[in-house]
């Protein structure tokens, strides 16, 4: 036996740094995408959010005008000037790069905002995502008034 040499300890230890310094790395590319999908989503909902209380101030005032109003009635909202609201609001807020698209439907005195996004993911393409994340929600909102 030689001095220094020891016997049953073979083979290396870098394989097995390299091997726990990928799975660091997927995990921490992992939450990162995680939650960036999460605020994604949470920004969507804001905006939603903002696009239904702009469309539930679409007051239809040609019914107002032409039929009045008793103590008590909600305003009644149109469809059109709804849809105009939410439009408006999106060119507002958004540059229009980031595809965020929004459609309003009137019921009565409610008007509900159907909102979709695509949004890019930090290391989407490592899983699979590459082309960015679908996103979608609904809001609603009432007219603000009552007579």
């Amino acid at each position: 036996m030689t001095a220094g040499h020891r016997t049953g300890d073979e083979g290396s230890s870098l394989p097995l740094v390299l091997l726990c310094f990928l799975v660091a790395a997927i995990l921490v590319a992992g939450v990162t995408a995680a939650s960036s999908a999460f605020l994604a989503q949470r920004d969507l909902q804001a905006d939603c959010d903002g696009a239904a209380v702009a469309a539930a101030s679409g007051v239809d005032l040609d019914t107002v005008y032409e039929s009045g109003l008793a103590t008590g009635d909600t305003l009644p909202l149109a469809t059109e000037q709804a849809q105009r609201a939410v439009e408006e609001y999106a060119a507002a807020g958004q540059d229009g790069a980031d595809g965020f698209a929004a459609h309003a439907e009137v019921t009565g005195e409610r008007v509900t905002v159907a909102c979709q996004r695509v949004v890019p993911v930090p290391f989407g393409r490592l899983f699979g995502v590459g082309g960015g994340l679908d996103r979608s929600t609904v809001s609603t909102a009432r007219t603000p008034l009552r007579p």
